[in-house]
C-alpha cells in the first residue's frame, strides 16, 4: 500500500460513526466499521403463519393398478429467512431466538436461519396405490412465518420483521377432482389450479 493510501486509510479509520471508506488509487481498500449496540428485549406485533406451496410434479398419467408413481418437484416459490430492520438493531440471531419464545416452548430450535432455503425441501415424491386412474400431480409446502417486532436500541426504536419457515407437507391430488369441494386449504387450492386448471 502506498504512503498516501495508508494516510487516507488511517483517517478513515480515526472518523467515528463510520460506516463504510473507500480508499482510491491503486492501492484500493475498503474499511467497514459497524458499531455495536445495545438493544432490549423485542415487541412482537403481528405474526402470521400460512401453509405455503413451494412445489408442484407436472401432471403424471397413473393406471389403476399402477404401483409406487415417481412425482418430480418443480419450483413455484423459494422461501428463504431474513431479518429486516428500520436501523442498526439486534443480530439475527436474537431475532430469532426471541420470535421462538414468543411462539411457545414448541418452537425452540424449530424455526430455519438465514442461509437456509425452502429449496432443500424439494425432492422426488412417490405415491403408492393411488387407487384410481387418471392425471396425478403431488403438490409440497412449509409452513412459512411473517412477523414484525420493535426494539429499542440505545435510545432509539428499531422497527423490523422476520421471514423464515418450517416443516414440510405434501399431498397428491386428481386432476378433475376439484379440491374446492373438501375445504381443502389454500396451498392445495393453489398447487391444483397451477398444475391441473380449472381456476381453482
Amino acid at each position: 500500500m502506498g504512503t498516501s493510501a495508508r494516510r487516507a486509510l488511517a483517517v478513515c479509520l480515526a472518523a467515528t460513526a463510520l460506516t463504510g471508506c473507500r480508499v482510491g488509487g491503486d492501492d484500493t481498500v475498503a474499511v467497514a466499521r459497524v458499531a455495536k449496540v445495545t438493544c432490549g428485549d423485542l415487541r412482537w406485533g403481528r405474526v402470521d403463519q400460512e401453509q405455503t406451496l413451494i412445489a408442484v410434479s407436472p401432471v403424471v398419467e397413473v393406471g389403476e393398478e399402477d404401483g409406487e408413481v415417481r412425482f418430480p418437484p418443480v419450483r413455484v416459490r423459494e422461501v428463504k429467512p431474513r431479518v429486516e430492520t428500520s436501523g442498526q438493531g439486534p443480530s439475527a440471531k436474537a431475532v430469532f431466538a426471541s420470535l421462538e419464545k414468543h411462539l411457545g416452548p414448541d418452537y425452540e430450535d424449530v424455526l430455519k436461519r438465514p442461509g437456509t432455503s425452502s429449496a432443500t425441501s424439494e425432492r422426488d415424491n412417490f405415491a403408492d396405490s393411488l387407487g384410481a386412474s387418471g392425471g396425478f400431480v403431488f403438490a409440497s409446502g412449509v409452513r412459512a412465518v411473517d412477523a414484525t417486532f420493535a426494539t429499542d436500541c440505545d435510545g432509539s426504536t428499531v422497527y423490523g420483521s422476520v421471514s423464515t419457515w418450517y416443516g414440510t407437507s405434501g399431498t397428491s391430488l386428481k386432476c378433475g377432482h376439484d379440491p374446492r369441494s373438501e375445504t381443502a386449504e389454500e396451498w392445495v387450492l393453489e398447487a391444483y389450479g397451477l398444475a391441473c386448471g380449472g381456476g381453482a
